[in-house]
C-alpha cells in the first residue's frame, strides 16, 4: 500500500514496513496514542472525605477517570469503530490496541485523534543466566 505523509508522520518504522508490504486484507494488530479531541473535563475529582473506606474512594476515583477519557476520546474511538476496527483500552488511559485490517488502520492514521500508531508484537522472553557457582 502507498503511504502519504500524514500516515509516516504517526506510524513508527514497524508499522510502516507492515502497511507497506501489505496488499490491504491482512489483520495488524497496533499500539495507537490517541490525542482528545477536547480536554478530559475539569469537574472536580471526589473527595477522600465523601467515603467512608480507602477502596470506595479508589473506586470513585477509577470511574472518574473512566469519565473523563469516554467524554474526551469518545468521538475518536467512536470513528475507529466506524472503520470496523476492534479497540480495546481506553478506560484509564489514552493508549489502545487496535486490530483490523491493513487498509483500515492506514485509513485511521488520517483521524485527527490519532497521535500515533506503532506495530504491536510479541515480547520476546529472556530467561535468566543460571549463577555461577562460586
Amino acid at each position: 500500500m502507498k503511504l502519504e505523509a500524514q500516515h509516516i508522520e504517526k506510524a513508527d518504522p514497524l508499522l510502516q514496513e507492515a502497511l507497506k508490504r501489505a496488499t490491504g486484507d491482512e489483520i495488524l494488530r497496533t499500539v495507537m496514542v490517541l490525542s482528545p479531541e477536547r480536554e478530559p473535563q475539569s469537574d472536580r475529582a471526589p473527595e477522600p472525605h465523601q467515603f467512608s473506606t480507602r477502596a470506595a474512594y479508589r473506586q470513585a476515583l477509577i470511574q472518574h477517570r473512566e469519565h473523563q477519557l469516554a467524554h474526551a476520546l469518545g468521538s475518536i474511538m467512536r470513528a475507529l469503530a466506524a472503520l470496523s476496527l476492534t479497540v480495546h483500552g481506553g478506560r484509564m488511559s489514552p493508549t489502545v490496541v487496535v486490530e483490523g485490517a491493513a487498509r483500515k488502520i492506514l485509513q485511521s492514521l488520517e483521524c485527527p485523534g490519532v497521535r500515533h500508531a506503532s506495530l504491536d508484537r510479541p515480547l520476546q522472553l529472556i530467561a535468566p543466566r543460571p549463577k555461577a557457582p562460586h
